[in-house]
């Protein structure tokens, strides 16, 4: 478990809250601007131009929204204040403070306090007393009293006068004047009322004093009594001051300047000094000294601010990331509820019910039987009481139960927020909440989780089971409107089907919904268990009616819920114009989960200038006047603020108030012009581009809405986190990343939750999936803001309106990577990069989305600043399933024909009724019938240039009907035959509409006039199809009487005929105009060529008659569809059938192929099926040249693209010593590929049959290929050429190895024959009989080790022919590895445990238990000798320490058996796969995981580059070798040591023979090393000798030897010839005399001295005396091998042996000498 949790917040979650419970504010400034009007206008307007937005830059980032609130904005000139217009308004403005104050997260008040206090208001309500004393006062004139006595009315509640409000019908001037005198006068007698005050009671004096405070005394006192910390006063000196000053008025002024002063700390206050004269001067930016001070004031305000802002969030919770980060999200999302929730309880709507009553009866007696039982429902109409009973229920339950039992309380109302608008999202975030309520102890996330629908319905169902066993605990879950939960496509089942039908007797699940029960999307099973009267309360039903608290504002007594509301919205048109309401209903009403005040301001506010009287009639407001309607709405309980993800949205309360409202204000072309505006304001278009649009606008539905440029944009409110002006920032068109549409987008939570919807509902589908869907930085803001299922359910609701390629590839590429991106989110690059690179490089455009949405993952991957695995070559099959989509029609007939709409969204059928019928195909639902035909609608065709959106249908009634798509209108009629129409066509871009009929006749009509242009009477039988090369304006016509006929278009003349055997029923031609496919009555499918005619192929294969046929987009595919209910494809070009789809419900009647070959539509029966048909399985060759274009030349020029099958599977593959090249065994070929870049080098073919094995020289200069030819071929690296062929194997060669001098090589073959033999010649220096399957040599070069998979190992040395060594386990060995000091062997087995064994000797050294599963595979690394790490099939790896066999740590990250480990060179980073398709990177010193890649493929084996730079994978079975980059690798790049070869000599390198020991030496053991030489012969030879003999000493004295024996045989060989000699002669003899020793010690002659040629071959005479107890496993050895020529020399001849160099040596050392 993490961090513990707050226990406040723990509480929250449980449900235990109270009022002073704190739950989470909006991420807010909001700060409220109090001055007078004429005085501070420049300053205001430097607040909201330049200060505003410079702030929000700096809080940007923590996604806090800034925002001043400067109640003058818009409000008309400066000399008139908005309160003399609208009195009434102080209340709005005061309410305003209370809610910046209640917001905000830091300053929500500032004041500018300059020379005055400006004048009173007109009081809203006057006390009767004072309203006579006013009355009574002698300066109330006759026509002021009368006045009065106009506009003043008593108010029968409080019992005071109240201003009337009438004065919104009057024109603005008039009310104006009355007012202003109104105002003279009170301020005149309320005056002399103070100074007279001794008349008075001091209690009526102080009501007179609180009627005369001005509008910023008002403001200032309401802002002191909330708090003085988050205050900012800014007072304003003049440098000259005034003379004439009223010194009341001064003396007020005074006061507010005191109070502010006292109580707030010098943080929160400045005075700014105006230099100049007088003081009535207004502040003009054009005069240098003002210039100056607005430029002070700017920074000093900005400075000020930042300071206490920055103070005031450094702590707080919901800015800083103190908690776990589920913790947070789930505390957010369970708190956007809870407000919802108190805000029902404050309203206490219902009055009476017997629903919680019966309810708890049931549930209680339930309880306490411990019986299981199903979920209650709560059914109801709209207002009728559901929520408020189920808010009720919420506070009721917790008092059931006895003190000794827990009750944990969740609510969701669903669709409040994006968490609870969905199942799959609603159960997740239940399901962690749970997790958290109840400490499961696995964390809230199990280590395997998945948000995949049926992991979470599973998680749910396993997380009820454990709180069942919890005996004091009972849960509680209210769902509220559970019907508005989206229902998904990724749902099991049903939508609702994860609802338990059968609950623990400890777990309780409230719903409500407007839907009965019956309707809901249940399952059987659940609607049969639902529909007791036990389970269900339906509040519509007599005996559960509820009765509900009736709100003051209604007019009659008894009025029903929805004239309620009608007459709330009759209400406030009448106060504010109808087209103002409609606005601003209708973008409520569009909004998914409501907008913040900003975004409603800038859709509403014109900004161009401040001092224009904003009027609502024109359907505008101001601050004021929205602040006035969002207050109104509120209290007549139509609106109400939510705060989701940090935002306070204004939402309706009720769904029926948007039902009321699109009734009201929206129609379909409106709704969608709504919601392009609401696109425009997440993702403002460029200027130009908004300009043309404004002018362009109606005038009544004109709204300000449009991208504003930055400035006026910041005028509404800097704007929100994240949404910028395109303006700002210009891109260049031809950087890489350039996306022209989503050019500067920083994309926020807003955009993720709201946005999208309203791109999608614009019909702008490319705009939507440039920005939103397809775009990479919109998904990683998804699954980072959110979650994985989030983003999976986002892209399933996009589904329901849209049909497209790009998106249904997002969608399979989500949904397939959803596992490993609930575990590891910051994998979406590398999971989009994986699956959509490859078909990136099938799209000829560069540019394309997808290609667009790969380079901006790989840039994200590019600049993330820790590890991160990211594929850089393509592995992944396309994601798409064959089937996409199938929809179900009804009351159609037989669908003769089908066409895709322009809208690309919508099927158009031809019906056998004669109404053509227009298909929504992602709702299978019916939008439009074109009725007009009186018969069968046999062809129909959507003219080539979708912009016009023509639709030409022809029927039986022997006529054709032209349509335009969108308007549905009908734009023509043509009666041209006297028969059926069998087919229609558009020519010449659209202005010829040609039909064909059974009259054997083709018309040719002009559109424009709808007369005939032109009649081809040529064909002698019925014409049964027509078609227009659009290429060229050809006709093509194909009838009964045999012939196909090619027609110019320009003069109707025949250009070619095309006779065929048989009547011709169908022709279709090619997208490219290459083929022309015709089906004639024999059944027969023929293909030819357009241009000469000439017959290519006739198609065969279908075994039924053919029904229709179709051309493909890429002009090679033809789809046919068959009677017995299949559609077949064929190629073309090959003439050969491909593929055979599923069989139909009946005959296929109609195929079509859509744009780019996109989907494949296909009608049988009644059910249209949609297929994913683009041809992605072209030929696709890892290996090509261009890496751009990846397809075979050859077979391209061929036009013959073969399944991808044709590559053979890659058997092995290697990495050269440097990490830059690796080379692939693929069948006979090898690939030779640089790593880093990744790209193909050449291709190496040499071999007859399968390469099964390969291996670089470690000096890079050569590589060695064993193949099942029994071939090892040495190539040349330099000249890419056979340098040497090994024939040496009479079996298939199963492993090879290079040793580390890059001079000998080891083979292995089927018949268990190790041989090593020299690369350059093939000479064979070593044969041996042993296991051939794995094999391994040491660093040093001494030691080969390998096994047979079984239980043992062998190790055999290469230096000395009797040295091996046999080690072994208790069960299969399965992997071993030398450590690089050529020290130790580790070995792994099925036996669970690990042997560490010394190389030399064999001896067992250490003994690694630890893991609970076989050991699969160990590593080391070159430098860090102690380590060791091994994988295992419990999942698991284990570093250990080698000297002390102790576990260091134990990496657990795997979901299946480790198949494979490798350890960077410098050991700091690990990386592991596994069965379960994944590689972990590990950090090895504190044994963490640090980045990881699912492959979704089973692999092999990997390797990995020294530093991890790269890793390279074998998969199963496939040609394709993925190079995976580790970005920001942990790992060092590390030297690797050099070994050098002991020498050329082929006779050098061989092994020597075995070691016999002779008995009568077997005396004390001396090793004869260098120092005992030394010491005991060292005064035999010169330090000059020493120099040339000493490399071969070392060699040839490591060995053991009886130092006696050798000193005797010494002394009485050599002592009389030792003293004729000089020092170099007698150190020459010495050595010689060894030479012989050690072949006595051998059994062996010595070896023969190179360039001697004088001495005679003879049979070595120490050979004979063999010892007949020799093993037999010498004497089968000695037979395999050849027997080694060996010299005999005498002592005498001494001087002739000396070897050429050392005599010439010899001589060089006498002359120094």
């Amino acid at each position: 478990m993490a961090a513990p949790i707050d226990e406040s917040v723990l509480n929250a979650l449980r449900g235990v809250t109270s009022a002073h419970t704190r739950l989470p504010k909006p991420l807010l400034i909001k700060i409220y601007v109090a001055s007078l009007k004429h005085e501070f206008n420049q300053e205001r307007r430097m607040l909201l131009e330049l200060v505003g937005p410079e702030l929000q830059t700096l809080y940007d980032d923590r996604q806090i929204e800034l925002e001043f609130v400067d109640m003058h904005f818009g409000t008309g000139c400066l000399e008139v204040n908005q309160l003399e217009r609208d009195p009434y308004m102080i209340h709005d403005y005061l309410h305003e403070i209370d809610i910046c104050h209640a917001h905000t997260k830091s300053v929500f008040f500032m004041a500018l306090v300059g020379d005055g206090i400006g004048r009173l208001p007109l009081p809203t309500h006057l006390d009767e007393d004072i309203f006579s004393a006013i009355l009574a006062d002698p300066q109330t004139t006759a026509d002021l009293e009368a006045l009065l006595v106009k506009w003043y009315e008593k108010d029968a509640t409080e019992g005071k006068k109240q201003l009337k409000q009438d004065y919104r019908l009057l024109p603005a001037d008039s009310w104006l004047n009355e007012s202003q005198q109104m105002q003279n006068l009170l301020e005149r007698v309320f005056q002399s009322m103070v100074q007279a005050s001794a008349g008075h009671a001091a209690e009526f004096v102080q009501r007179i004093q609180e009627l005369r405070r001005t509008q910023i005394e008002r403001e200032v006192k309401q802002a002191m009594a909330l708090s003085s910390e988050k205050i900012l006063a800014v007072f304003r000196e003049r440098a000259a001051q005034s003379s004439k000053k009223d010194v009341e008025a001064g003396e007020r002024l005074r006061k507010i300047k005191d109070e502010l002063t006292m109580n707030l700390s010098t943080d929160n206050h400045t005075t700014l000094v105006v230099p100049g004269s007088a003081a009535c001067e207004a502040i003009d930016p054009d005069n240098e000294d003002h210039e100056s001070y607005l430029s002070k004031f700017k920074n000093k305000v900005t400075d000020k601010l930042r300071l206490l802002i920055e103070a005031h969030i450094t702590n707080d919770p919901d800015v800083i990331k103190g908690r776990k980060k589920t913790v947070q999200e789930i505390f957010h999302e369970h708190a956007t509820h809870l407000r919802i929730l108190r805000e029902h309880t404050e309203n206490a709507a219902l009055l009476e019910s017997r629903v919680p009553q019966q309810l708890r009866q049931n549930l209680m007696a339930n309880f306490r039987n411990g019986s299981r039982h199903a979920p209650y429902f709560v059914c109801g109409s709209d207002g009728s009481g559901k929520s408020a009973i189920i808010s009720q229920l919420y506070g009721q339950v917790s008092s059931w139960f006895g003190a000794s039992t827990r009750v944990h309380r969740m609510i969701r109302f669903a669709k409040a927020s994006p968490r609870s608008a969905y199942n799959l999202e609603l159960l997740r975030v239940v399901c962690q909440q749970i997790s958290i309520i109840f400490n499961i102890p696995e964390g809230y996330l199990p280590k395997d989780a998945s948000f995949d629908p049926l992991y979470i319905n599973t998680w749910f169902q396993n997380l009820l089971r454990r709180i069942e066993d919890m005996g004091n605990d009972v849960l509680f879950l209210f769902i509220d409107d559970l019907h508005l939960l989206n229902p998904l496509d990724c749902d099991i089942v049903t939508a609702l089907s994860w609802l338990p039908t059968s609950l623990p007797w400890n777990v309780q699940i409230i719903c409500s919904s407007t839907t009965p029960v019956e309707q809901l999307k249940f399952t059987p099973m659940q609607r049969d268990r639902f529909k007791s009267g036990e389970y269900q309360f339906d509040i519509n039903r007599g005996d559960y009616s509820s009765r509900l608290k009736i709100p003051p504002q209604c007019i009659p007594g008894e009025v029903s819920f929805s004239l309620y509301v009608e007459q709330q919205f009759d209400q406030l048109e009448r106060h504010y114009g109808r087209q103002a309401v409609g606005s601003l209903a209708a973008y409520i009403t569009c909004s998914e989960y409501g907008l913040t005040e900003t975004e409603l301001l800038e859709l509403h506010m014109p900004t161009d200038d401040p001092e224009t009287l904003i009027e609502t009639k024109a359907g505008h407001f101001s601050f004021a006047t929205f602040k006035k309607i969002h207050r109104e709405m509120d209290l007549l309980l139509l609106l109400h603020d939510k705060i989701m993800s940090g935002k306070v949205l204004i939402q309706w309360r009720h769904n029926y108030c948007a039902t009321v409202a699109k009734r009201r204000y929206m129609d379909a072309q409106r709704t969608r012009s709504l919601h392009s505006e609401l696109a425009n304001l997440f993702f403002p278009q460029d200027e130009d581009e908004s300009t043309l649009e404004n002018e362009s606008k109606c005038s009544e539905t004109k709204s300000v809405i449009s991208m504003r440029e930055k400035d006026s944009l910041s005028a509404v409110s800097a704007a929100s986190a994240g949404r910028k002006s395109s303006s700002t920032h210009h891109n260049d068109d031809t950087s890489t990343f350039y996306n022209p549409i989503a050019a500067d987008v920083s994309y926020s939570m807003r955009h993720v939750e709201e946005s999208w919807h309203h791109l999608m509902r614009s019909d702008d589908t490319t705009r939507f999936k440039q920005i939103a869907v397809c775009n990479f930085d919109f998904l990683l803001a998804a699954v980072q803001t959110v979650s994985i299922s989030y983003l999976r359910c986002l892209i399933e609701h996009v589904r329901c309106y849209v049909l497209d390629r790009d998106i249904e590839l997002i969608y399979y590429t989500i949904r397939k990577s959803s596992d490993v991106l609930t575990r590891d989110p910051m994998q979406l690059g590398s999971q989009l990069i994986s699956w959509l690179r490859p078909i990136g490089e099938h799209d000829d455009d560069d540019n394309s989305l997808l290609s667009m949405t790969v380079r901006s993952a790989t840039a994200w991957c590019d600049g993330y600043a820790v590890p991160l695995l990211v594929p850089l070559t393509g592995w992944l099959p396309v994601p798409l399933p064959s089937q996409i989509r199938t929809m179900t029609v009804t009351g159609t007939g037989v669908i003769r024909d089908v066409c895709l709409a322009p809208s690309k969204q919508h099927l158009i059928l031809a019906t056998n009724s004669g109404d053509v019928q227009q298909w929504h195909i992602m709702s299978n639902s019916l939008e439009h019938t074109f009725k007009g035909h009186t018969a069968a609608v046999t062809c129909l065709l959507v003219a080539p240039q979708p912009e016009q959106e023509l639709l030409l249908t022809g029927s039986e009634d022997n006529s054709v009907l032209v349509w335009h798509v969108s308007l549905r209108e009908r734009l023509g009629h043509i009666n041209a035959h006297t028969a059926p129409i069998t087919g229609v066509a558009a020519g010449v871009n659209n202005t010829l509409i040609i039909s064909s009929s059974e009259d054997a006749t083709i018309a040719i009509t002009d559109l424009a006039s709808g007369k005939l242009r032109h009649r081809i009477t040529y064909h002698r039988g019925p014409v049964t199809g027509i078609l227009v090369a659009g290429a060229c304006d050809v006709l093509i016509s194909g009838s009964h009487d045999r012939s196909i006929c090619v027609w110019n278009l320009e003069n109707f003349s025949l250009l070619n005929t095309m006779h065929m055997s048989s009547p011709v029923l169908r022709i279709d031609i090619s997208w490219n105009s290459v083929f022309l496919l015709a089906l004639c009555e024999d059944n027969a499918l023929y293909v030819r060529t357009l241009a000469t005619g000439k017959e290519l192929h006739t198609l065969k294969g279908h075994k039924s008659k053919i029904r229709t046929i179709s051309i493909g987009k890429d002009s090679q595919r033809c789809v046919v569809g068959c009677e017995d209910t299949r559609a077949l494809i064929y190629d073309m070009h090959s003439g050969k059938l491909v593929r055979s789809m599923p069989p139909n419900p009946g005959p296929v009647t109609a195929v079509h192929a859509m744009d780019n070959d996109d989907f494949l539509v296909t009608v049988g029966g009644n059910k249209i099926t949609f297929y994913s048909f683009r041809n992605e399985e072209l030929y696709l060759n890892p290996y090509s040249r261009h890496p751009k274009r990846k397809r075979s030349l050859k077979r391209h020029a061929q036009a013959q693209r073969s399944p991808s099958t044709t590559l053979p599977p890659i058997t092995c593959f290697d990495l050269s010593r440097d990490s830059q090249q690796m080379a692939i065994a693929s069948g006979r070929s090898v690939h030779l590929m640089r790593i880093n870049t990744p790209e193909y080098q050449c291709t190496l073919d040499g071999h007859t049959a399968g390469v099964s094995c390969l291996k670089f020289a470690p000096n890079g200069e050569f590589l060695a290929t064993g193949s099942e030819d029994r071939l090892v071929l040495i190539w040349n690296m330099a000249l890419g050429e056979i340098s040497n062929t090994f024939k040496g194997h009479v079996a298939p060669v199963v492993k090879v190895v290079v040793l580390m001098d890059s001079l000998r090589v080891i083979s292995t073959d089927r018949d268990s024959l190790l041989l090593v033999w020299m690369a350059d010649s093939g000479n064979l220096l070593q044969t041996i009989q042993g296991p051939y399957k794995t094999l391994a040599v040491t660093n040093n070069m001494r030691f080969a080790a390998s096994t047979n998979g079984d239980n043992t190992l062998k190790i055999w040395s290469l230096t000395q022919e009797d040295e091996k060594y046999s080690v072994s386990h208790s069960d299969e060995i399965t992997c071993f590895e030398i450590s690089a000091d050529s020290a130790h062997i580790i070995t792994g087995s099925r036996d669970m445990s690990l042997k560490v064994w010394q190389a030399t000797g064999g001896k067992l050294s250490q003994v690694l238990v630890g893991h609970s599963d076989a050991v699969t595979c160990v590593a080391v690394s070159v430098t860090n000798k102690t380590q060791v790490l091994s994988g295992s099939k419990d999942t698991n790896l284990i570093l250990w320490d080698l000297l002390t066999g102790e576990e260091v740590h134990t990496l657990a990250g795997h979901l299946g058996p480790v198949i494979g480990v490798k350890v960077s060179a410098d050991g700091s980073t690990a990386v592991s796969g596994s069965d379960d398709k994944t590689l972990i990177v590990w950090e090895t010193k504190r044994g963490l995981a640090l980045t990881s890649l699912q492959m979704h493929v089973p692999f092999t084996h990997f390797d990995i580059s020294l530093e991890v730079s790269r890793v390279l994978v074998q998969l199963v079975d496939s040609y394709n070798l993925p190079v995976i980059c580790l970005h920001n690798t942990p790992a060092q790049y590390v030297k690797l040591p050099t070994y050098s070869g002991p020498s050329k000599d082929v006779e050098d390198l061989r092994p020597q023979g075995p070691k016999r020991q002779m008995k009568r030496l077997l005396k004390k053991e001396v090793s004869l090393d260098t120092y005992t030489w030394q010491k005991k012969y060292g005064h035999l030879t010169s330090s000059v000798m020493m120099a040339q003999v000493d490399e071969r000493l070392k060699r040839r004295f490591s060995v053991s030897a009886s130092m006696e024996e050798i000193s005797k045989i010494a002394e009485t060989k050599t002592g009389a010839s030792q003293a004729n000699l000089g020092p170099e002669q007698a150190a020459l003899a010495q050595s010689q005399h060894f030479d012989q020793l050690e072949a006595l010690w051998n059994k062996r002659s010595p070896p023969r001295r190179r360039h001697n040629a004088g001495l005679s071959r003879q049979t070595s005479l120490v050979e004979d005396r063999l010892e007949s107890s020799d093993d037999d496993e010498y004497q089968d050895e000695r037979a395999v091998r050849k027997p080694v020529p060996a010299a005999h020399c005498s002592h005498k001849p001494m001087q002739l042996q000396l070897q050429p160099e050392t005599a010439a040596t010899a001589a060089t050392a006498a002359t120094a000498t």
